[in-house]
């Protein structure tokens, strides 16, 4: 019997998810490897110490690109000197060109668009944008007061 299609996306889409689940377990595996480590190392120095017992810091996700609140100000900024609205890319781009850094570069301009993203998303729950269209990708302008 032939596959459809869907069936044979889905088939794509698991292996994808399963690959990608086998390379978090390594990478949890390799952090498991240095908290023991650690604890070795703090045990060497303090005996009587139970690193257990040491509460676990929530990590932060910083951006390399963009300090704190720099991106929401140059989407801002994007938005006001545009003569329309934007998408997130064209807001990506201009947020790259005020820091200096290359659009032409594909790998970075993804990365910097889907914060440029969640930026817009963030900037639209406080009312300070709208979502104009929203197919195939959203388009942005500032909010009228």
């Amino acid at each position: 019997m032939r596959e459809t299609y869907a069936i044979l996306a889905l088939r794509r889409k698991r292996a994808y998810l399963a690959g990608e689940v086998a390379q978090a377990e390594r990478q949890l595996a390799d952090k498991y490897r240095a908290l023991a480590t650690l604890d070795a190392t703090i045990h060497l120095f303090e005996p009587t110490t139970n690193p257990e017992l040491i509460p676990a810091i929530r990590p932060t996700r910083r951006g390399l690109f963009f300090r704190n609140d720099e991106q929401r100000r140059l989407c801002v900024a994007a938005l006001r000197e545009a003569a329309g609205p934007l998408s997130a890319r064209q807001v990506a781009e201009h947020a790259m060109l005020a820091k200096g850094l290359p659009t032409h570069n594909a790998p970075i301009l993804a990365s910097i668009t889907v914060q440029v993203r969640v930026a817009l998303g963030r900037l639209g729950a406080k009312g300070l944008v709208v979502k104009i269209i929203c197919q195939p990708d959203a388009w942005w302008a500032l909010a009228e007061k």
